[in-house]
Protein backbone atom coordinates (compact mmCIF):
# COMPACT_ATOMS: atom_id res chain seq x y z
CA UNK A 1 0.00 0.00 0.00
CA UNK A 2 1.64 3.66 -0.84
CA UNK A 3 0.05 7.32 -0.32
CA UNK A 4 0.91 9.97 -3.23
CA UNK A 5 0.37 13.56 -1.26
CA UNK A 6 0.00 16.35 -3.99
CA UNK A 7 1.13 19.33 -2.64
CA UNK A 8 0.25 22.58 -4.23
CA UNK A 9 2.92 25.74 -2.95
CA UNK A 10 2.54 29.21 -3.94
CA UNK A 11 6.81 29.57 -4.03
CA UNK A 12 6.74 31.06 -7.26
CA UNK A 13 4.05 33.46 -5.94
CA UNK A 14 6.24 34.53 -2.42
CA UNK A 15 9.08 34.49 -4.84
CA UNK A 16 7.76 37.08 -6.75
CA UNK A 17 6.30 39.42 -4.03
CA UNK A 18 9.74 39.06 -1.82
CA UNK A 19 11.56 40.25 -5.06
CA UNK A 20 8.89 43.27 -5.43
CA UNK A 21 9.06 44.24 -1.99
CA UNK A 22 13.31 43.96 -2.34
CA UNK A 23 13.16 46.16 -4.62
CA UNK A 24 10.68 48.87 -3.26
CA UNK A 25 11.98 48.97 0.29
CA UNK A 26 15.32 51.17 0.05
CA UNK A 27 13.02 53.61 -1.52
CA UNK A 28 10.18 52.99 0.95
CA UNK A 29 12.83 53.92 3.61
CA UNK A 30 14.00 56.83 1.52
CA UNK A 31 10.63 58.77 1.20
CA UNK A 32 10.17 57.97 5.32
CA UNK A 33 13.54 59.21 6.12
CA UNK A 34 12.14 62.76 3.61
CA UNK A 35 8.90 63.01 5.45
CA UNK A 36 10.81 62.84 8.84
CA UNK A 37 13.14 65.64 7.63
CA UNK A 38 10.19 67.90 7.05
CA UNK A 39 8.20 67.08 10.02
CA UNK A 40 11.19 68.03 12.26
CA UNK A 41 11.77 71.17 9.74
CA UNK A 42 8.09 72.44 10.68
CA UNK A 43 8.41 71.67 14.13
CA UNK A 44 11.30 73.88 14.46
CA UNK A 45 9.28 76.62 12.41
CA UNK A 46 6.10 76.16 14.57
CA UNK A 47 7.49 76.14 17.65
CA UNK A 48 9.63 79.27 16.87
CA UNK A 49 6.75 80.84 15.44
CA UNK A 50 5.28 80.34 19.13
CA UNK A 51 8.34 81.81 20.42
CA UNK A 52 9.47 78.39 22.77
CA UNK A 53 13.05 77.03 22.80
CA UNK A 54 14.09 73.26 21.99
CA UNK A 55 13.00 72.86 25.42
CA UNK A 56 8.95 74.28 25.16
CA UNK A 57 10.34 77.58 27.63
CA UNK A 58 9.67 80.99 26.34
CA UNK A 59 12.23 82.84 24.38
CA UNK A 60 14.18 85.49 26.56
CA UNK A 61 12.15 88.67 26.10
CA UNK A 62 13.54 91.28 23.96
CA UNK A 63 14.93 94.09 25.65
CA UNK A 64 12.48 97.08 26.15
CA UNK A 65 14.33 99.47 23.55
CA UNK A 66 14.35 96.30 20.92
CA UNK A 67 11.05 95.91 21.52
CA UNK A 68 10.08 99.66 21.21
CA UNK A 69 12.10 99.87 18.10
CA UNK A 70 10.48 96.87 16.42
CA UNK A 71 7.01 97.18 18.03
CA UNK A 72 6.39 93.80 19.14
CA UNK A 73 6.94 92.13 22.40
CA UNK A 74 6.77 88.42 21.86
CA UNK A 75 10.26 86.78 20.49
CA UNK A 76 9.84 84.40 17.87
CA UNK A 77 13.09 85.36 15.88
CA UNK A 78 11.87 86.37 13.04
CA UNK A 79 12.71 89.87 11.60
CA UNK A 80 13.02 89.75 7.89
CA UNK A 81 12.06 86.02 8.48
CA UNK A 82 15.09 84.77 5.50
CA UNK A 83 16.79 82.83 8.97
CA UNK A 84 14.06 80.61 8.87
CA UNK A 85 13.04 80.60 5.76
CA UNK A 86 16.39 79.32 5.09
CA UNK A 87 15.87 75.63 6.94
CA UNK A 88 15.73 73.19 4.60
CA UNK A 89 16.30 69.19 5.08
CA UNK A 90 17.67 66.47 3.19
CA UNK A 91 18.37 62.80 3.02
CA UNK A 92 22.24 62.55 4.30
CA UNK A 93 23.01 58.52 4.69
CA UNK A 94 21.42 55.40 4.38
CA UNK A 95 19.68 55.79 7.60
CA UNK A 96 19.96 59.58 8.46
CA UNK A 97 18.27 62.86 7.23
CA UNK A 98 19.76 66.42 7.94
CA UNK A 99 18.08 69.75 8.99
CA UNK A 100 20.27 72.91 7.80
CA UNK A 101 20.44 75.97 6.63
CA UNK A 102 20.84 76.37 2.64
CA UNK A 103 22.69 79.81 3.13
CA UNK A 104 25.79 80.32 5.03
CA UNK A 105 24.82 83.93 6.00
CA UNK A 106 21.63 82.46 7.80
CA UNK A 107 23.62 79.86 9.15
CA UNK A 108 25.81 82.69 10.79
CA UNK A 109 22.68 84.71 12.09
CA UNK A 110 21.39 81.23 13.69
CA UNK A 111 24.47 80.48 15.14
CA UNK A 112 24.41 83.57 16.95
CA UNK A 113 20.90 83.12 18.20
CA UNK A 114 21.80 79.39 19.32
CA UNK A 115 25.09 80.42 20.91
CA UNK A 116 23.65 83.74 22.52
CA UNK A 117 26.79 85.77 20.52
CA UNK A 118 27.32 89.28 21.30
CA UNK A 119 25.09 90.89 22.64
CA UNK A 120 22.35 88.39 22.27
CA UNK A 121 20.64 86.29 24.71
CA UNK A 122 21.25 82.36 24.38
CA UNK A 123 17.98 81.68 22.76
CA UNK A 124 18.05 77.68 21.05
CA UNK A 125 15.66 76.92 18.23
CA UNK A 126 17.27 74.85 16.28
CA UNK A 127 17.02 71.13 17.96
CA UNK A 128 14.70 68.75 19.13
CA UNK A 129 13.94 66.88 22.35
CA UNK A 130 13.64 63.65 23.08
CA UNK A 131 9.41 64.21 23.05
CA UNK A 132 9.87 65.13 19.57
CA UNK A 133 12.26 62.29 18.38
CA UNK A 134 10.05 59.89 19.68
CA UNK A 135 7.05 61.52 17.31
CA UNK A 136 8.91 61.12 14.44
CA UNK A 137 10.32 57.71 15.39
CA UNK A 138 6.52 56.63 15.51
CA UNK A 139 5.60 58.83 12.40
CA UNK A 140 8.32 56.57 10.21
CA UNK A 141 7.62 53.51 11.70
CA UNK A 142 3.55 54.48 11.03
CA UNK A 143 5.18 55.82 7.38
CA UNK A 144 6.89 52.00 6.41
CA UNK A 145 3.59 49.85 7.79
CA UNK A 146 1.51 51.69 5.80
CA UNK A 147 3.70 51.31 2.33
CA UNK A 148 4.49 47.69 3.04
CA UNK A 149 0.32 46.86 3.14
CA UNK A 150 0.16 48.80 0.05
CA UNK A 151 2.94 46.35 -1.35
CA UNK A 152 0.08 43.36 -0.38
CA UNK A 153 3.03 41.67 1.81
CA UNK A 154 1.22 41.97 5.45
CA UNK A 155 -1.94 42.91 6.82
Amino acid sequence: MALEVKVKSNVKNLQARYIKFAHKFPRIITMGLEQSGQFLKTAILHRTDRGQDVNRNTFTAYSSAYAEEKGKSRVDLQDSNDMLNSIDSRVAGRNKVQVYFRSGREATKAFWHQTGAGNLPVRKFFGYDKKLENVIQRNFATFVKKQIRRLGLWV
